[in-house]
């Protein structure tokens, strides 16, 4: 049984807050839900936030929130978290976090985390800004103490591994069943980093819309079009160089079915990140030319 329904919203600490909602607004096309004092709040679907500034001295990734089933659910999280002896806070109020009840903690791999029982609905959906968002699908994180963060977010928050690239990089999904809601990335240096966001998108016209909009404000590309291996999404990459993250967006991201998937262990190489970059076979080489020996055979009807 999953644990987690599906990845919530992402928190940012912004040093600028009108760059911050412009950033959002005129790049990653998120429509402003509400702004009030320290705090903003944008959207691309029904839900009230699927990003959360926050005006900060330090700007980047704050924490990832993820909606958990129920509040039963909840309490059960927060007797495991006491249990393993990991700290957490609660909270949950409609008027200043637009969520319900929520808890708080830190992972073994050195990110804050929320887990949430509900958030408020915009009643309709955010309007649409040029390029047709979808689903706020996943973030993905560089962490320290890589085997025991995967076996935290498996063993307690009931994620799901549907691939993995080497003994490097995990896809977990979680209830929603979207290829991945999370991946964990290990770092080099054995510290946490956020690394990048992703937006499911209509289809690849909204992808290159996306990319041509960034290209025109002359926000540079961190990746550009490609397909990746593990879910055949086809997305582009920009950077949010003021928070050094990035965002991405993307089609095709699929479902998978908890009964029938088998999680694949991919190498490490250019065509798992992207399978355009694998390698074209060498052309055939051109027949040789039998010389002709003697007289040429006559042509029926000649003269």
């Amino acid at each position: 049984m999953h644990v987690v329904s599906k990845f919530g919203y992402l928190t940012l600490g912004v040093q600028d807050m009108d760059e911050g909602v412009d950033f959002y607004q005129r790049i990653a096309r998120l429509n402003l839900t509400k702004r009030d004092g320290s705090s903003a709040f944008l959207s691309g679907g029904e839900e009230h936030h699927w990003v959360r500034l926050e005006e900060s001295s330090q700007a980047g990734a704050i924490r990832l929130a993820y909606e958990v089933v129920d509040e039963d659910t909840l309490t059960a999280i927060a007797k495991q978290l006491a249990e393993r002896g990991m700290s957490y806070t609660e909270g949950g109020d409609y008027r200043t976090d637009a969520v319900g009840r929520w808890l708080r903690f830190v992972d073994p791999g050195g990110m804050e985390i929320e887990l949430y029982v509900s958030m408020m609905a915009r009643g309709v959906a955010a309007p649409a800004m040029g390029v047709n968002l979808e689903k706020f699908v996943h973030g993905g994180m560089m962490v320290a103490n890589y085997d025991e963060t995967l076996s935290f977010y498996r063993e307690v928050l009931g994620f799901k591994i549907s691939d993995q690239i080497s003994n490097m990089v995990t896809f977990l999904r979680c209830g929603d069943r979207y290829h991945h809601s999370l991946v964990l990335i290990r770092s080099p240096q054995n510290k946490p980093k956020f690394d990048h966001f992703c937006v499911e998108v209509e289809s690849i016209d909204d992808v290159m819309r996306f990319r041509s909009n960034a290209v025109r404000n002359q926000v540079p590309l961190r990746t550009d079009l490609l397909r990746h291996a593990p879910s055949g999404s086809i997305g582009v990459y920009v950077e949010d160089q003021a928070r050094g993250l990035a965002v991405e967006f993307c089609t095709g991201h699929p479902q998978v079915d908890d009964e029938t998937h088998c999680a694949r262990v991919l190498p490490m190489s250019l065509e798992t990140v992207d399978i355009w970059q694998s390698p074209l076979p060498e052309p055939a080489p051109t027949p040789a030319l039998v010389p002709m020996v003697g007289a040429p055979p006559a042509v029926a009807g000649a003269q």
